[in-house]
């Protein structure tokens, strides 16, 4: 890629990326196996997780999207702003899943869970593909993370900076910040 603007270091490779969804697949064709499931993922930096993931589910599935943030770039505004809350009648008593990028200090994700909650899912379960440990002591939700990360920034794989680096099929710590 030409134009980097930051160093990176290789933290979790594509292939690694893959065979931890297509893990996480299995389980959840077993455990859901016939059952329609609503797949709802946070934009933009699960959409790459997302359609990797969606694509290898053997269930019926209906999908929509949440738009939130609290970050302006790498700095946390303390403030949890939604874009965009669903839009299509697929969580009341439905099996839904939440599918998030990344459990950082888990309070984006509590103010979603909460929303989604209030809106009577049958069961509602959180689907992260990466988690910074220690970084959320008071996160109450259950969830399945694919991969621990250190608390550093990371970009690829849909994590960016300033929204760059997106569209790196791997995922990579910036070592100059």
């Amino acid at each position: 890629m030409t134009n980097i603007k930051h160093k990176l270091k290789l933290l979790i490779s594509k292939q690694e990326i893959e065979q931890q969804i297509i893990k996480l697949a299995n389980e959840l064709n077993e455990e859901f196996k016939e059952n329609e499931i609503g797949l709802i993922f946070i934009l933009n930096g699960s959409v790459f997780f997302f359609a990797d993931l969606a694509r290898k589910l053997n269930m019926p599935i209906k999908i929509d999207t949440i738009s939130v943030s609290s970050y302006l770039g790498t700095q946390s505004t303390r403030e949890v702003k939604f874009y965009k809350k669903v839009t299509k009648p697929i969580v009341e008593n439905r099996h839904v899943l939440i599918i998030e990028d990344i459990i950082d200090t888990g309070k984006t994700l509590t103010t979603v869970y909460e929303y989604l909650d209030s809106l009577k899912p049958k069961t509602l379960d959180i689907i992260a593909l990466a988690d910074k440990q220690g970084c959320h002591p008071n996160f109450k939700y259950k969830y399945k993370s694919l991969f621990e990360v250190p608390n550093k920034f990371i970009v690829g794989y849909g994590f960016e900076i300033d929204d760059l680096y997106r569209q790196l099929d791997q995922i990579y710590t910036i070592e100059n910040n």
